[in-house]
């Protein structure tokens, strides 16, 4: 007898969870209520650029990931490891390069006398960096609980360290202002950060869900539709009543998860601004004034991402970061960050053209509940998604993983 299956949500967590279910035997109907498949992770063309949903990197390190996508198939090339660090001023912006010291040594040992901050910091995270990698990645969420920015503080760092590296760095990667983010998910960030590469694919975001969506065989896509949950194994669909062995949740309840959001501002260029394949920290962010997290150009990674003879910039703005200026709308995001740019690239600025302004209002989960950031024990119910887990592509194919599992159990 064949057995079936519907999954609603073709995020890469709905994706991954109909890929597992074909491998158990199961022909799946996937519902999606966009026309587009991937959640987040989207993309769009436009004038000849390709602007993802977002400023996004794939993590290598991440070890279910790595074995989910085919990176060299995807055309993925990667970042310098490392960052520059940008302290913006109306008398001149000073930039610093720190490069990982563990794959760029000599550039590494270079970094710690650059005097951006003192040798003692950099030899705490290099201690850091040794100590996480030996905890196993089933582990670390064992481990005891408390805020990143807590965690940072035991660890010896300076205040000004921690607020000029650390809270542009994973407050860009966690998309909140005060680095209250469990310290676990710190660890676990930033021991893949340390083991794989921050890398692009060649033709965008889009083409991660697109393979992942490549590898289905008995699956029925069905876009552009709304459906609803009636019980474990009834949904309702164009006005009649499906039953199926199981019924997969790959998505979050806005009404009932709480999230953080980012606004992402592109533009387009005569030239890259930066002067090597890293990500620009803002070293200023934490003053009051300033709301720009971090920059990159995802053209210097991935040509592909903007015309010939152009560059594609991306600036990242944490959303309690405009909040807490009161800027709540595209145009007032806009011009608060071209301020701010012009203190960066004042020689620069004016030859760029503002490309799209977007705003990503459930980006990531909050993650300060530890109780909800467990691979052993995820929120089920028959639901997938990085809220059940953590915000990241890694937490959202877990999940997958888990709610098949559990659900097969209960499956006639």
């Amino acid at each position: 007898m064949n057995k079936k299956a519907a999954v609603v949500g073709a995020g890469i967590s709905g994706l991954y969870a109909c890929l597992l279910l074909e491998q158990q035997g199961y022909s799946v109907d996937l519902f999606e209520k966009s026309d587009v498949i991937g959640g987040r992770l989207n993309s769009q063309k436009k004038s000849g650029f390709i602007l993802d949903r977002g400023f996004h990197v794939m993590q290598t390190g991440y070890q279910t990931a790595s074995k989910v996508f085919n990176y060299q198939q995807l055309g993925c090339k990667p970042f310098e490891p490392g960052a520059l660090v940008i302290r913006p001023s109306a008398d001149g912006a000073k930039v610093w390069r720190f490069s990982d010291p563990f794959r760029r040594p000599i550039r590494g040992l270079l970094g710690a006398f650059n005097l951006f901050t003192s040798p003692l910091n950099l030899l705490r995270v290099g201690l850091m960096r040794l100590t996480i990698s030996r905890v196993r990645d089933e582990d670390i969420f064992l481990q005891q609980s408390q805020t990143t920015l807590d965690f940072l503080r035991s660890r010896g760092f300076s205040e000004g360290f921690i607020q000029s590296f650390f809270r542009p760095l994973f407050g860009g990667i966690f998309l909140e202002s005060d680095l209250r983010t469990d310290s676990r998910m710190f660890h676990f960030v930033f021991k893949n950060m340390s083991r794989g590469d921050m890398v692009l694919p060649k033709d965008g975001i889009a083409s991660c869900a697109q393979q992942l969506f490549d590898q289905l065989g008995s699956t029925k896509l069905n876009l552009g539709v709304e459906v609803a949950i009636k019980s474990e194994r009834d949904l309702q669909f164009q006005g009649k009543t499906l039953t199926y062995d199981l019924i997969i949740k790959a998505f979050a309840e806005a009404d009932k998860v709480e999230t953080r959001d980012v606004w992402t501002v592109y533009f387009s260029a005569p030239k890259s601004p930066l002067k090597a394949n890293y990500i620009m920290l803002n070293s200023a962010v934490n003053q009051q004034t300033n709301i720009i997290s971090h920059l990159a150009v995802p053209s210097d990674i991935q040509p592909n991402y903007a015309p010939p003879g152009m560059a594609l910039v991306a600036v990242t703005v944490v959303g309690e970061d405009a909040k807490k200026q009161s800027l709540v709308d595209a145009d007032s995001i806009e011009q608060a960050v071209l301020k701010e740019l012009s203190q960066w690239f004042p020689d620069e600025i004016e030859s760029w053209n503002t490309l799209d302004v977007q705003h990503v209002k459930q980006a990531l989960p909050e993650c300060v509940n530890i109780g909800q950031i467990s691979h052993d024990s995820p929120q089920l119910n028959n639901t997938c998604g990085d809220h059940t887990t953590h915000g990241s592509v890694e937490g959202a194919l877990i999940s997958a993983q888990l709610v098949v599992t559990e659900s097969l159990k209960n499956a006639p």
